[in-house]
């Protein structure tokens, strides 16, 4: 690396420079550069202003004129890709060459996508014009992949449009690969959908919207497993991932990603995804909005992003690659700021970027870094021209005089003509995208969707108090690490048979409350003694046996009037059989006589016992939060005894599972005792390990089976049961 002070002009970055210390100083040179080259040269900014503006003007003509410029606009685009995504400048003769052979284009590749078949019409898209492609494992292996994170991204991630990030991400890979002359796309594509997701699940889900999906717990760990990765190449063990199956997808997508670029021959690849990542996660928590202190990370992220797809489609680059590409894409970065400007403003994001920055540097760009090539500025141009006229409100954002004023005024509001395609791929590919069945989606990230709303249930009816009164009290036992999986559990039945959530609240709030005060009583001394509830101290460890006796009692009471409340959306005689139901079920017959029998049984108990008291103690909490929905309905006798052998099975399978982990696993992992009580009767100690994983899988194929025969949508029931029997903590 060349000391920055020798010379001025942009920074000559260079393969060694992605080492996120090097990358910074010259990052550091580049932006000083830049001012004071601007300064300098208000000459030369003015002029690619009005250069952009001529753009816009033109783009926008009459639709006559505009057929008469198709050649001059499929030529642009062709520049246009070259130098954003390529690095390089084409020449007059590889412009025809591309054209002559064929190569795709973006614009080709959206036309011809089948919205109806979603994921495997965008790949049947890219299969149709990409013919590199065409039949291989790849493709199926890229619609498979695609299909699959639709189904675990979150419901905001998804609806906001994410997965067109992937898509684009995603083709954007194969296209460098394809117009670089490579044949065997398919040994790309592994890599394009990892960057792809990546977008997807690092920017849009684990930043853009901390403490929803992850908790802050496990977020921690992720980062810690992310950056080690990708700072020694060594994978992470998968029993240290965090369940969810986002952060699963991350593990995969490192492992893929090692196979396919070995860490020692490419741990430049690595150095600017570690970059890229630290300054997306630099930028999520920082309160500073001005430029200065934002445009090095927003420069970083945009570098790192097209060299990361650079190295994963070429593989290889020429020495001059890295300083045109590096220096050059920060205009994405600039340009995206401000056409979002309007949607983060609504989501209460910080948007740094100044108008005449972005003309400053682009009239920079294409007078340092490429030497004043007409062909380089106009192409820099379009790319202005094509996405600022789509900017909401450009005007109430942004002013300027002379060139920028004449550009705003040129500014319609409305997208250019000539939009450039990339950016349509995205839209459209997202917009394709953006819509999933509620019982498609994976359950964990159906649980996690509708934690929050649970939780604003849960303190909508106990507010958050302080001190040592019997509020606070509840309130401890009622937070920390909790899944909410009952209550999540009686919403996926609720999205199978179309029941509107708003109508059963109050038996959603009444199945947590009998469940959390379940697990006090459970946690007693005189019970199972346990210490540790949900990653933290036990509640009577907090506040005493007295105080979570009485905490758990007033839980039950108060979750019975709840229940009581359900005759506002059904008829009373259904809500009082619903009641005598939950009171059965919860109690002697069932959830007490299963806590029972846990104190009675022991390691030399029978087989037969220790099942039928997990049906009692774990599955009828399960049943507790489906089958009143169904008598709420007043649905057939024979669905409700249906209802009732899945949640039988499904309680069982989750019960010893339970005991495997137990075996098997950590305290921190479980986030409550792990080996505790050694002399209680479980399968584990009773029959061995392998008896219990057969009896599991007995049960769950049971519990699917039940699925199966219901006569409406179980598919988040049955994904839940897989779950139970799968689940790592």
């Amino acid at each position: 690396m060349s000391d920055p002070a020798e010379a001025s002009g942009p920074f000559a970055f260079c393969q060694e420079d992605l080492a996120e210390g090097r990358l910074l100083v010259g990052v550091g040179h580049t932006l000083a550069d830049f001012r004071a080259w601007a300064g300098a040269n208000p000459g030369l900014v003015e002029q690619h202003v009005d250069r952009c503006t001529e753009q816009l003007r033109e783009a926008n003509r009459p639709a006559w004129r505009r057929r008469a410029q198709a050649r001059v606009r499929q030529r642009r685009e062709l520049v246009h890709f070259s130098v954003f995504n390529l690095a390089e400048v084409p020449s007059p003769e590889s412009v025809a060459a591309i054209t002559t052979t064929r190569l795709p284009s973006v614009r080709e590749i959206l036309g011809d996508i089948d919205e109806r078949r979603g994921a495997a019409g965008v790949v049947a898209a890219l299969e149709r014009h990409l013919p590199a492609l065409r039949g291989t494992a790849g493709a199926g292996w890229l619609a498979d992949r695609l299909e699959h994170l639709h189904r675990i991204l979150p419901d905001a991630v998804v609806r906001a449009g994410g997965m067109g990030k992937v898509v684009r991400a995603a083709t954007g890979v194969l296209l460098i690969a394809a117009h670089s002359g490579r044949a065997d796309l398919a040994d790309v594509v592994r890599g394009a959908y990892g960057l792809g997701a990546a977008y997807a699940i690092v920017d849009d889900t684990l930043h853009d919207g901390p403490g929803r999906y992850l908790r802050q717990q496990e977020r921690e760990r992720l980062h810690e497993l992310i950056m080690k990765g990708l700072a020694t190449g060594e994978p992470a063990d998968l029993a240290e991932v965090p369940e969810h199956p986002l952060a699963e997808e991350l593990h995969a997508v490192h492992g893929w990603l090692l196979e396919d670029y070995p860490f020692d021959a490419y741990r430049h690849l690595y150095h600017a995804a570690e970059a890229m990542y630290l300054a997306q996660h630099r930028d999520a928590g920082r309160t500073a909005a001005g430029p200065e202190a934002m445009y090095p990370d927003m420069f970083v992220k945009a570098g790192m992003s097209r060299v990361i797809a650079n190295l994963l489609a070429r593989r290889q680059v020429d020495d001059g690659f890295y300083g045109r590409c590096i220096n050059t894409i920060f205009i994405s970065q600039l340009r995206d700021d401000i056409v979002d400007a309007a949607e983060d403003e609504r989501a209460g994001r910080r948007t740094a970027t100044r108008l005449d920055d972005l003309f400053a540097y682009q009239a920079y760009v294409a007078e340092e870094v490429y030497g004043g090539d007409p062909v380089a500025a106009d192409a820099l141009a379009y790319y202005t021209t094509t996405r600022l006229s789509r900017a909401e409100d450009l005007r109430a954002h942004h002013t300027g005089s002379g060139a920028v004023q004449r550009f705003l005024d040129a500014a319609t509001g409305r997208p250019a003509r000539a939009d450039v395609a990339e950016q349509r791929l995205r839209e459209r590919a997202g917009r394709v995208l953006s819509r999933r069945a509620p019982t498609a989606v994976d359950c964990r990230t159906f649980i996690a969707d509708r934690v929050p709303y649970v939780n604003s249930l849960l303190d909508r009816r106990w507010p958050a108090s302080t001190g040592d009164d019997l509020d606070a009290v509840v309130g401890y036992a009622l937070a920390g690490s909790a899944k909410r999986l009952r209550p999540a559990l009686g919403l996926m039945l609720a999205e199978g048979l179309g029941v509107d959530p708003e109508s059963i609240e109050p038996v959603l709030v009444a199945g947590e409350l009998f469940h959390t005060a379940s697990l006090i009583f459970d946690d007693l001394p005189a019970q199972d003694g346990a210490t540790l509830r949900r990653g933290r101290p036990a509640l009577h460890m907090v506040y005493g046996e007295a105080s979570a006796q009485l905490a758990a009692l007033s839980m039950i009471s108060s979750a019975f009037g709840l229940v009581a409340q359900l005759d506002r959306s059904f008829p009373a005689s259904r809500v009082t059989r619903v009641i005598d139901y939950v009171g059965s079920v919860l109690g002697p017959a069932g959830l007490c006589r299963g806590q029972h029998l846990d104190l009675r049984l022991n390691t030399t108990s029978a087989p037969a016992a220790i099942i039928e008291m997990y049906g009692l103690k774990t599955s009828t909490a399960i049943e507790a939060s489906l089958v009143p929905l169904l008598m709420l309905l007043d649905r057939p006798p024979e669905q409700v005894e249906e209802l009732k052998r899945f949640a039988f099975h499904a309680g069982v399978v989750f019960q010893l599972h339970d005991d495997v982990l137990d075996a098997t696993s950590s305290t921190g992992l479980l986030g409550k005792d792990a080996g505790n009580d050694t002399a209680k009767a479980n399968i584990v100690r009773t029959c061995g390990l392998a008896e219990a994983r057969r009896l599991t899988a007995e049960h769950l194929t049971a519990a699917v089976g039940c699925c199966d025969r219901l006569p409406f949508d179980t598919d988040l029931l049955a994904c839940a049961a897989r779950h139970f029997a799968t689940r790592r903590h």
